[in-house]
């Protein structure tokens, strides 16, 4: 009886939407079959340095400590050190749009912790509206990705942040981030 309820609950949370339950199945799908996803690896100076593409992918942690295990088509290739952007076809670099500055504008009125409550659940049942500045360890920006539907998670990689943007995995190795709600931003 508890297997069929914890089945139940996992279609009906499915269906109706969870960004936290469809991560798991996106997960589950990348060690199964793998994803069609893109590795960009830049210098300290954001300089791309190898682009690697593959049609069936998955990222492990190695048996060494900081390295990642990467399955490309069959082949194995193991990262250490330099700063690697990881993302699933379908997800664009919008890194060009937002070259010139990026302007914040913050409006008060709100409670503080009744906000920090609702954007939690929100986060993990719908996912919140979000834009991703993707930065070299030295703060230099090389990637900008935005999504209606963004969920920041603990990757089991290390030095790995995980983030799901509108159902396509993005994976960001060694690298600064600001995670930005999309009401915050205003393009130039």
């Amino acid at each position: 009886m508890k297997k069929k309820l914890i089945i139940i609950m996992l279609v009906v949370l499915t269906l109706v939407g969870c960004t936290a339950v469809k991560s798991q199945f996106k997960d589950m799908s990348a060690e199964w079959i793998g994803l069609e996803r893109t590795f960009r690896v830049y210098d300290d100076f954001g300089t791309e340095t190898m682009v690697v593409t593959g049609s069936n992918t998955d990222m492990q942690p190695s048996e060494v400590t900081n390295v990642l295990m990467i399955e490309v088509d069959g082949s194995r290739w193991q990262h250490v050190g330099s700063t690697m952007i990881a993302y699933e076809t379908g997800l664009e670099n919008n890194v060009e749009a937002y070259k010139e500055a990026l302007n914040l504008t913050g409006e008060g009125g709100s409670i503080t912790a009744v906000d920090k409550a609702l954007n939690s659940f929100i986060s993990t049942t719908k996912g919140l509206e979000r834009i991703i500045i993707i930065k070299t360890q030295t703060g230099i920006p090389i990637a900008v990705f935005e999504g209606d539907k963004v969920l920041i998670e603990e990757s089991a990689l290390p030095q790995t942040t995980k983030i799901m943007i509108d159902g396509k995995r993005l994976h960001v190795y060694r690298t600064d981030l600001e995670i930005i709600e999309k009401s915050l931003l205003t393009k130039s």
